[in-house]
């Protein structure tokens, strides 16, 4: 079995990087540095902005390196995977020795007004991340090999704003700047099945998922009369001995008609659209069988490393991991008969265990530059960038991630777990999503609409603006909840961009303290405000809100609906008004901007985010505004007169004015494109 002892691979181009002795002080304004590191502008030696670099090589498997001390902070949130490789959690705090170690984002709020920014970076084959000590936080960098030297590295990159979201956008572009190897959000192609609604087996069946388990439930959502859009067929489905894969095929005692006819009968009798499938990474949990066909067919590398780091007593256990330089072959083989068999998305979980599987044969970073670019490449030829990265949020995955968009935002639902864990579950993604959210579309994972907290999990996923899919088992969805997602034909309509945490969110503990979560997000010029009770008060709790909230949000007057009261009221710009929750409640406001002084467009009445059903509405004349509805269904209109409904194009539609709440309602029979003016008597 060969084992190559380095790789050959192409390196991104760093910037050119001073020596030392030509930066003279340790001490910024809101930043000091030991001696162990110094400091490199990005822009120029006044700048709010730079890197912070070492001054000595990187050689050892894991480095303890400079100390740096942000100046002037209130209180910070930090990013990172504190508990095990695959999941990224938060922490908010005050003291510095509080940073948890595996650190890789980290925000803090000044005392002078404004925010800081740290964020740790890829040094050649070292990982780099933050801990908390005495004084500040401490960087660290691994690579898990020995006997390699990194030569004078960008370790960090660090700055200060006014504006929080600006800062964490711009900061996150001079990362990307730097190392060359992940774009952003915006500049990747967005992939088509993230606009339905999804199924996975994963919750409902689990590894015990077969064939007709499969199609029946298939069936319960036919008779319900509502299809998803695409499914998984999860982890269960793959010839497997323990935690290695055998081959390339199904367990033909769970598939025995193959997959290439089961997404044949899915997608021509239930019409769903796309048809995923899950693998790892590495193939399966613990890699390849070095005694089956694939362990013939592949160069494989032999390790001991742990991938379950969760279980109460770890072990480790042997690892065979397809040789890096046959990555490229290995996907492309895999995932080409996954095509040809009718596949559409990959599900990749596992992720940020590459590195149990590449100890000690070659670098971390080289091992996952290697993988990440051959797995992304051959999504992208094959399943037109379908791709969920699940298990994978360490940095050397964050990243690297240059082709692909949706990335798994947090660990599990899990339904069996108690409700603060679902408190936890929805508080983490919506602050992961503040860093996440700029190079990634991030996915807040499945949920089931049957269970006891659905409607607390659906809210905040008709927020996230990620994928929306559900892991019901069959008979018990709970389509009530599922059509306030979704049309019938398992259209989602989508928010425009990843939800964002409000600055009093990021850095209070909603967890701890009695402050509820509040998010925002956007359909066109309409915003979202949502309010979740995550903490572990358990008494009722308030929060203000104001359409100033959403940074990306025009108008100077709104109207305020509150989705579960259905309370409308009339707000300036600067205008705040409250919501009060009990434990596990939620409430979204969407917030119109009024259009001539007398027209505001709310949406679907029965949706979380109804705006998101209808096109941004546009001014035809005096007055007179023109909307299409995008689907069936009741749509609301405030308006302090009675209106001229016009159809424009579409079947005919039923109108009624409330004189009394000054609300217009449409029902449509289908998609149609109206126009409002005022009636003149």
């Amino acid at each position: 079995m060969p084992v190559p002892t380095t790789l050959l691979l192409e390196w991104p181009t760093p910037i050119e990087i001073p020596y030392p002795d030509t930066r003279r002080s340790t001490t910024l304004e809101w930043l000091s540095y030991d001696d162990q590191s110094y400091w490199l502008p990005d822009a120029s030696d006044n700048s709010p902005s730079g890197f912070i670099c070492s001054k000595r090589p990187l050689t050892e498997p894991l480095e303890k390196l400079g100390l740096v001390t942000p100046r002037d902070a209130r209180r910070w949130t930090a990013i990172g995977t504190f508990n095990d490789p695959y999941w990224n959690r938060v922490k908010q705090g005050s003291a510095w020795e509080d940073v948890p170690a595996q650190t890789q984002f980290l925000l803090w709020e000044r005392e002078a007004g404004g925010y800081g920014i740290l964020l740790p970076m890829l040094s050649g084959d070292h990982v780099n991340s933050l801990q908390g000590d005495k004084g500040g936080v401490r960087l660290f960098a691994a690579s898990g090999q020995n006997n390699h030297s990194e030569e004078h590295r960008v370790l960090a990159y660090s700055a200060i704003g006014a504006d929080i979201y600006t800062l964490v956008n711009r900061s996150v572009q001079a990362v990307v700047s730097q190392c060359k190897s992940f774009r952003l959000r915006s500049q990747k192609k967005m992939p088509a099945f993230v606009d339905h609604l999804g199924w996975c087996s994963w919750d409902a069946f689990y590894s015990k998922i077969n064939e007709r388990k499969f199609m029946s439930a298939m069936n319960s959502f036919e008779k319900g009369g509502m299809m998803p859009g695409f499914v998984i067929l999860d982890d269960g489905w793959l010839e497997n001995r323990g935690d290695l894969l055998c081959s390339f095929g199904p367990n033909r005692e769970k598939f025995p008609n193959g997959i290439a006819l089961l997404t044949r009968k899915v997608k021509e009798k239930y019409g769903i659209k796309f048809f995923g499938i899950w693998h790892t990474l590495t193939g399966y949990w613990g890699g390849i069988d070095p005694s089956g066909e694939l362990g013939k067919r592949f160069a494989l590398l032999k390790s001991n490393g742990t991938i379950r780091p969760w279980e109460e007593v770890t072990k480790k256990e042997s690892l065979y991991l397809v040789d890096p330089q046959e990555a490229e072959r290995f996907f492309i083989e895999f995932h080409e008969m996954l095509k040809s068999s009718g596949v559409d998305l990959v599900k990749v979980d596992g992720q940020s265990a590459l590195s149990e599987f590449s100890r000690p044969h070659c670098g971390r970073v080289s091992a996952m530059r290697a993988y990440q670019q051959a797995i992304q490449s051959s999504v992208e030829r094959n399943f037109d960038g379908g791709m969920i990265h699940c298990m994978s949020n360490g940095l050397d995955v964050a990243y690297h991630l240059d082709k692909t968009l949706v990335w798994r935002n947090s660990d599990d639902f899990f339904p069996k777990r108690s409700s603060s864990w679902q408190q936890i579950h929805v508080h983490t993604n919506a602050i992961n999503s503040l860093w996440t959210g700029t190079f990634a579309l991030p996915d807040w994972d499945m949920f089931q609409s049957h269970h006891r907290w659905a409607e607390f999990h659906a809210a905040a996923r008709a927020l996230s603006g990620g994928p929306v899919y559900v892991c019901d088992k069959p008979g018990r969805q709970n389509f009530e909840i599922l059509n306030r997602l979704a049309s019938k034909d398992g259209q989602v309509r989508r928010c425009d961009r990843p939800a964002l945490p409000a600055p009093e969110s990021i850095f209070a503990d909603c967890r701890k303290e009695s402050v509820l979560l509040k998010i925002h997000n956007r359909s066109g010029n309409i915003g979202f405000i949502g309010f979740f009770h995550c903490s572990e008060v358990r008494k009722r709790l308030s929060g203000t809100f104001s359409p100033a909230d959403i940074p990306d949000l025009w108008g100077t007057q709104f109207i305020a609906r509150h989705y579960t009261t259905g309370h409308i009221e009339e707000l300036n710009v600067d205008d705040s008004s409250s919501v009060t929750l009990s434990r596990m409640g939620f409430e979204i406001i969407t917030l119109s901007p009024v259009l001539g002084g007398w027209l505001a467009p709310l949406g679907r009445a029965e949706r979380y985010v109804g705006a998101t059903a209808m096109s941004p509405v546009s001014e035809v004349g005096p007055d007179s505004y023109q909307v299409t509805l995008k689907e069936s269904g009741q749509y609301l209109f405030w308006c302090n007169q009675p209106p001229l409904v016009v159809v424009d194009g579409g079947e005919a539609v039923l109108s009624k004015y409330h004189a009394s709440s000054r609300m217009l309602t449409i029902k449509a029979k289908s998609a149609v494109t109206v126009s409002l003016s005022p009636l003149v008597s």
